[in-house]
């Protein structure tokens, strides 16, 4: 009885290790905003989301100064709640993206990106 309960314990320690996501802490410091960003899209890819948003969460806390990086990031973390289906997660990260473009002098942030966020808004349903 007791070989049992020890070989339970051992595959419920194996089974949570093998599932254990990503927390900001656990994310290297040295890490440039374009790694971040690329993990995060490379973890999404694999439909590891919790894992993405933990990659854009580091990216705005530790670059977020940069308004280039921030809308980036806060796009990247937007289409991930889209996939997840967090529609009000993701509007607003989308809405935000358009109001900082409504305020941004021009040329200081990538176009790009407020396209994009107007596109994400019309895939989240009514």
């Amino acid at each position: 009885m007791k070989r049992f309960g020890l070989i339970i314990t051992v595959a419920v320690i194996l089974v949570l290790a093998s599932c254990k996501t990503t927390g900001i802490q656990d994310i290297p410091t040295d890490l440039t905003a374009a790694q971040l960003l690329q993990k995060g899209q490379d973890a999404e890819a694999a439909n590891q989301y919790k894992n993405a948003e933990a990659y854009f969460m580091a990216t705005i806390q530790r670059f977020g100064l940069d308004n280039a990086i921030y809308v980036e990031a806060r796009y990247e973390l937007g289409n991930c709640f889209l996939k997840e289906k967090k529609y009000d997660s993701a509007k607003a990260c989308f809405t935000e993206i358009v109001s900082i473009y409504e305020n941004a002098a021009i040329g200081t942030i990538p176009p790009a990106y407020l396209k994009l966020a107007q596109i994400g808004l019309n895939k989240i349903p009514e």
